[in-house]
């Protein structure tokens, strides 16, 4: 698909008018035009042609990058991604994107690696964090993934998932250390949660603490019944 869409984006330039070729403002506006007329192929096509007259543009790259992903063709997104973090690692909106899907081809790792750069920056997005603690998670890092999800700032109310998370794949894999750390922020963010009562419950259980076990039993029920 990536060379029919480069022909397709040179086509697009040289309809424009052979002496005339077009200008990266035009390749980046008719670009936006077709994405906001939900037209995947001439976006993409447009941005590529932008990245033909500015290729060491960062910006250029991971838009291109965006739009493979809105596009759902996640082997694209990544290459192109992959390539604007070449120019500038600091790029945080490329930065995200190669987190994001590699968590979802199963490369935490690349994933952490591609968001540490961004995150080294005052004043780093908390989403970055978030983000890199998901990609710790899911490479077991337990705790590396609680002290950047610790950092996510006011933010923190809205990541209770990814706590709950680690509590889980930390209990599964029998490292109760940190799935009682991982239990405690579950528990300080979200107390009725279900899901973490119940695997709070198996880590009592585990630890062989009856009275907590007891206590979150009582939880659970009281939260069923509400």
């Amino acid at each position: 698909m990536v060379p029919a869409l480069v022909a397709t984006a040179i086509a697009a330039g040289a309809s424009s008018s052979a002496a005339d070729p077009p200008t990266p403002i035009e390749c980046q506006v008719r670009s936006e035009l077709a994405a906001a007329k939900g037209d995947g192929l001439k976006a993409i096509a447009w941005a590529v042609s932008l990245v033909t007259l500015d290729p060491h543009s960062s910006y250029a790259l991971s838009r291109v990058a965006s739009l493979y992903e809105n596009f759902g063709d996640d082997s694209a997104a990544l290459d192109w991604g992959q390539r604007a973090l070449a120019v500038d690692s600091l790029n945080s909106e490329a930065a995200m994107l190669v987190g994001r899907v590699s968590c979802l081809v199963g490369d935490p790792a690349r994933a952490a690696a591609a968001l540490t750069p961004p995150l080294r920056r005052s004043g780093a997005a908390p989403e970055l964090y978030a983000l890199r603690a998901l990609a710790h998670e899911l490479d077991r890092n337990y705790g590396a993934a609680l002290a950047d999800l610790k950092r996510t700032g006011s933010l923190l109310p809205d990541f209770e998932w990814i706590a709950t998370g680690i509590l889980g794949m930390a209990l599964e894999d029998g490292r109760l250390g940190e799935a009682y750390s991982a239990f405690q922020l579950a528990m300080e963010l979200r107390p009725g949660d279900t899901r973490t009562l119940a695997l709070g419950i198996s880590l009592a259980q585990r630890l062989g603490n009856p009275a907590l076990e007891r206590t979150l039993l009582r939880a659970l029920r009281a939260s069923e019944v509400r």
